[in-house]
């Protein structure tokens, strides 16, 4: 059907003015997404380009959104549930799905997106679109059809590159949707697929918003015949970023980050273990700075090999604190200042930096040695050194290489009883230390995990939140492993990732010593069944109610804006953003003889019980009142009226293929 037609019309006007500004985004949105790939054919570019079969059919595929349905039973604490969301289904149409509340923007969305998709090893199973080779003709002819299909890919396959590609592309192009203007997108990959994820991201984000590639060594092999690649990279993309540039002046302007001009800075590895341990042992033994350095001495030596306080600077103590005497006192690049410094035991003075010192006045230099902050050598043949406190500098710059064995991931699932469950899981510390960086360790960050698998990056925010209190929230999506072998593919989300997020919950309010803080929980949700037609016709109630708010919902949480079941209300179901309501009339209308039950339509008689239960709920008018067709006089300073399923469809952008159908 063509897309300008008449028949459209009716639908168009139904929206209001944010509805239509939002479809208007949409649409730029997808010729940005045309632009950035369309003036390249699958036969060959003028310029570098990832080129793959299926590169047509990403562009003309629409995605089906599916409902996404509460399951109470299968939530924690059972029946009550809590902010974090588990979502058992196809990551893909879960992410269509979301974009209802959680399109990104200038402040919605997700602050972090997180994504482990499959390594494509020769061991992994996942979804692609079979159907790659069309023309654009047949695109354009096929434009809706779906032929995703699920199998194992192993290495010999001489198309596993080209599936493996079909599979991320909408992916990691829903990703971005889903992201606040100022988000990180964080993916985890090894060697098989890097140069293809790079280019993806490089086209669909643009090469300008790359932020890093960290390299994280988590073993070692000694049975490598060549070398030892024991490592998996690590990439950070930004949404945009001139934004996050924005947001970092922005940062630079308030506390803690004004010292370091709002950039990224992580905790010094171990630094608050070091810092407890010293505080420890100075309320055992006093000021002796003698039997401090020797306890702490002892500590170190106690901590395990990977212990991340092992590789920490700061061993030496004085009556500062914990310090390091590295710190270089010679000026930069040369041409320093010279002048005598006297070493305190030889009364002679020091040798002076090649470059010269590094403070302009000698009377600044001289308040650092009162201060006792420069460490002399054994006498004045040598250069003093800067100490640097860790209290004082307990933050550093994140390298690119991140040194944390694997080992510890396992642990952390052995620690919660559920050791071998999953292979080669992630690390819960390393990855809150990521979203920790890369949201300014904002306490109400927003993360996201389309591939939650053994549910590590729940594991991390919860972390997160216990260490400091936060109210981060996490959305997981997972579809269970085909592969596992442990547990049936329908039950693995259920029974391996929300048991681990059971379990660290669970431990999280056992060791609660604040009974006032906030309840922990997780809300479990399936979407399992596509949303069409027939399936809106056979909803129940509140199937159909949850369907509504998905789709005219934005920026709400669903707990804030859902009123259905309240006792006092028969049709009001909720507002939106702005505060309008939305009135739900599904019930069975009396059948005629020999006929099958249909829907009752909106009357007068209907409205006026909807106009006076928004009256009393105090939401705004017009309502928005949704009913399979209206027997009632128009009235648009009152209600507006949106046809079921017609209206819905379209929202979805599944008129025109229901339609052809």
């Amino acid at each position: 059907m063509n897309k300008n037609s008449p028949a459209d019309m009716p639908i168009l006007q139904t929206l209001d003015r944010d509805e239509l500004i939002r479809k208007v985004e949409e649409l730029q949105e997808e010729l940005r997404l045309r632009s950035a790939f369309g003036h390249i054919s699958e036969t060959g570019s003028n310029d570098a380009a990832l080129m793959w079969r299926g590169r047509n059919r990403f562009l003309a595929e629409d995605v089906k959104p599916v409902a996404i349905k509460e399951v109470p039973d299968k939530s924690y604490p059972v029946g009550v549930g809590g902010e974090h969301r588990l979502i058992d289904g196809d990551n893909l149409a879960v992410m269509r799905s979301l974009l209802s509340e959680f399109r990104g923007g200038p402040k919605t969305g997700f602050d972090v997106v997180y994504m482990d998709p499959p390594y494509n090893t020769g061991k992994d199973t996942f979804i692609y679109n079979d159907n790659y080779r069309f023309s654009k003709a047949e695109v354009e002819k096929l434009k809706n059809a779906i032929g995703r299909i699920e199998r194992g890919v192993s290495l010999d396959d001489p198309s596993r590159h080209t599936k493996w590609i079909n599979h991320m592309a909408p992916r990691l192009w829903a990703a971005r949707k889903l992201l606040k203007h100022t988000g990180v997108l964080i993916i985890s990959i090894d060697e098989h697929e890097l140069p293809r994820l790079w280019m993806l991201l490089e086209e669909m984000f643009g090469e300008k918003n790359r932020l890093a590639t960290l390299i994280w060594e988590r073993s070692r092999k000694n049975d490598a015949s060549y070398i030892s690649e024991g490592h998996e990279y690590i990439l950070l993309w930004a949404r945009d970023k001139v934004a996050l540039d924005e947001k970092m002046k922005l940062m630079a302007k308030s506390e803690p980050w004004a010292d370091y001009k709002g950039k990224w800075r992580k905790r010094k590895d171990g630094a608050d273990e070091i810092l407890a341990a010293y505080a420890e042992v100075k309320m055992e033994v006093g000021e002796d700075l003698d039997k401090i350095q020797e306890a702490m001495a002892a500590w170190f030596k106690e901590l395990p090999k990977d212990h991340p306080a092992k590789s920490n600077r700061f061993k030496k103590v004085d009556a500062n604190g914990m310090f390091n005497d590295d710190g270089d006192l010679g000026w930069p690049g040369g041409g320093g200042p010279k002048y005598d410094v006297i070493h305190p035991d030889t009364k002679k003075p020091c040798k002076t930096p090649a470059g010269g010192w590094r403070y302009p006045n000698k009377e600044d230099m001289d308040r650092l040695i009162a201060e006792g902050k420069i460490a002399f050598k054994a006498d004045h043949t040598g250069i003093p050194r800067l100490k640097k406190y860790l209290h004082e500098a307990d933050v550093e710059v994140q390298t690119s290489v991140i040194q944390r064995v694997g080992q510890r991931a396992t642990e952390a699932l052995e620690h919660l009883g559920m050791g071998g469950q999953f292979e080669n899981p992630k690390d819960p510390e390393m990855l809150a230390e990521l979203f920790n960086l890369v949201t300014w360790r904002d306490p109400a960050a927003k993360i996201f995990d389309p591939y939650a698998g053994s549910g590590t990056t729940g594991h991390a925010v919860l972390l997160m939140n216990a260490i400091d209190g936060g109210k981060r929230r996490v959305v997981l999506v997972e579809n269970g492993d085909p592969t596992n072998k442990r547990v049936p593919r329908d039950e693995y989300t259920e029974r391996l990732t929300g048991e681990r997020l059971r379990r660290v919950m669970a431990r999280t309010v056992a060791n609660a010593t604040d009974e006032t803080a906030a309840p922990v929980g997780f809300t479990f949700y399936e979407a399992k069944k596509s949303i069409s037609r027939k399936s809106m016709m056979e909803a129940t109630r509140e199937n159909m109610a949850d369907i509504i708010l998905q789709i005219v919902e934005e920026d709400s949480n669903r707990q804030d804006c859902r009123m259905d079941g309240d006792p006092r209300y028969e049709y009001l179901i909720g507002k939106t953003r702005l505060g309008f309501g939305i009135a739900l009339v599904w019930e069975p209308a009396k059948p005629k003889k020999g006929q099958p039950p249909k829907h009752q339509p909106l009357t007068r008689e209907i409205r006026s019980k909807i106009i006076e239960e928004a009256r009393r709920a105090g939401v705004l008018k017009p309502v928005y009142i949704y009913a399979v067709g209206n027997l009632s006089p128009r009235a648009d300073d009152l209600y507006r009226f949106q046809q079921i399923p017609d209206s819905l469809l379209a929202r979805l952008n599944l008129l025109e293929e229901e339609e052809e159908d």
